[in-house]
């Protein structure tokens, strides 16, 4: 019912200059998906790592309520 990815193809990058690559989010968007993204952990560099959840189209209140709890297991 739902799509595991990482969320970029790194960290985050530092600054407020960009938001990083948004190429793991383009299919999602092209399809019509609802994605969102919640911390997973750190880089080495304590720069952070995320993970994407994505649902069908049209199944966003899903999304939430159950992104909600992938980020409590996942989060350190």
């Amino acid at each position: 019912d739902l799509w595991i990815t990482p969320a970029a193809p790194g960290p985050a990058p530092r600054g407020i200059a960009t938001t990083g690559s948004s190429i793991m989010n383009l299919p999602w968007s092209y399809a019509g998906a609802p994605a969102l993204t919640v911390p997973a952990d750190r880089s080495a560099g304590g720069l952070p790592l995320g993970l994407q959840i994505t649902a069908a189209p049209g199944a966003d209140e899903y999304l939430i309520a159950r992104g909600a709890g992938i980020e409590g297991a996942v989060a350190g």
